[in-house]
């Protein structure tokens, strides 16, 4: 069960990571924060170091955890396509349950300090790390196409967007197979048709 320091932890970053969402990370004032949390300065810094390490941690959190999960995915015997399949699945999950903190992940990069930048970019590269090694496994299979894996470096971004912009009309898992559809459909390889020949 989490302790009370903890539980506010939490409240801080999601409170925080709604505001930086909507009103970008340098658009949102510490006093802005102090009231959506509900503490004062000095409770305030008693949790969190400094308003930089609260945008890394933000960031850290949805990237850490779909590093955990997708080392599991890749774990299993399952065929190239059932990984790729689930890597999408359990990204969208991650996406559904935590899109403020994805969001703030990918648009505030920029606001951070050299070494916030390289830490996330380490996990970043990581994560997308995980994604080209499933895709080069199922070239290498025949599974999937031989293909320029450039494009991997959009898969987060072409996630949160079309979260961002259509969650409010469409189910996340319908998102998630929308997504999962058009990039299955370019990246496995044609069917080899049967042979029409007649026999002598």
């Amino acid at each position: 069960m989490p302790t009370r320091g903890e539980d506010t932890r939490t409240r801080i970053l999601t409170a925080s990571a709604e505001l930086f969402a909507r009103q970008g990370y340098h658009g949102t004032g510490l006093s802005e924060l102090l009231d959506a949390v509900g503490l004062g300065k000095g409770g305030f810094y008693h949790h969190i170091a400094s308003k930089e390490q609260l945008l890394l941690e933000i960031m850290f959190d949805p990237i850490d955890r779909v590093l955990h999960s997708s080392d599991r995915i890749l774990g299993t015997d399952a065929d190239a396509t059932t990984k790729l399949r689930n890597l999408g699945t359990d990204l969208g999950h991650a996406m559904a349950a935590d899109l403020a903190a994805w969001t703030v992940f990918l648009r505030e990069y920029s606001a951070l300090g050299h070494d916030g930048k390289a830490q996330v970019l380490k996990r970043r590269q990581e994560y997308l790390d995980r994604w080209r090694r499933v895709l080069a496994d199922g070239a290498a299979n025949g599974e999937f196409r031989e293909l320029d894996l450039a494009f991997v470096e959009s898969i987060l971004g072409l996630f949160v967007y079309t979260f961002v912009w259509a969650r409010e009309s469409t189910p996340p898992e319908t998102l998630t197979d929308s997504i999962m559809t058009v990039l299955l459909h370019g990246v496995c390889a044609p069917a080899h048709p049967r042979s029409t020949a007649k026999r002598d």
